[in-house]
């Protein structure tokens, strides 16, 4: 069940390479690298190996019952 995306689970370990994600700024705004993360703003988590894209779906998580959480898509 679930929505057939790749999966995406949170382990404690810090030396994990797959536990790696980059901030990406909203599409169309002037943000740069560099640049301050105010409160409140929104932003994009793109996963550092697979370059697919963070996203929360109504499907329950097949592990926990809980909303699943998974990535999708690539570079844009």
């Amino acid at each position: 069940s679930g929505s057939g995306q790749q999966s995406v689970t949170g382990f404690p370990n810090v030396d994990d390479a797959n536990s790696y994600w980059i901030v990406r700024p909203e599409l169309e705004t002037a943000a740069k690298q560099g640049d301050s993360i105010p409160s409140g703003t929104i932003i994009r988590l793109q996963h550092m190996k697979t370059r697919k894209w963070l996203h929360s779906h109504l499907h329950a998580s097949p592990i926990t019952g809980n909303q699943e959480v998974s990535c999708f898509g690539g570079e844009s």
